[in-house]
């Protein structure tokens, strides 16, 4: 039976765990985009009525913010 190694995180697997997504606008080609506050903390941004309406479909209290 081989022993057990413990082995040490390296500076790069620490800063992989702690790391947060990135907030990307869409492209909108000079056409503006709507702003959806579905909680405290998430907005989507929207391009298209249609597209507002699904998601107030989904969340019912989401609230429009731009």
């Amino acid at each position: 039976m081989k022993p057990l190694v413990l082995v040490r995180e390296s500076k790069s697997m620490k800063n992989m765990r702690s790391r947060k997504p990135k907030m990307v606008a869409p492209k909108t080609n000079g056409a503006d985009v709507i702003k959806l506050q579905v909680d405290y903390k998430t907005v989507i941004m929207v391009k298209s009525q249609k597209a507002l309406e699904m998601w107030m479909g989904k969340y019912p209290n989401a609230k429009v913010v731009a």
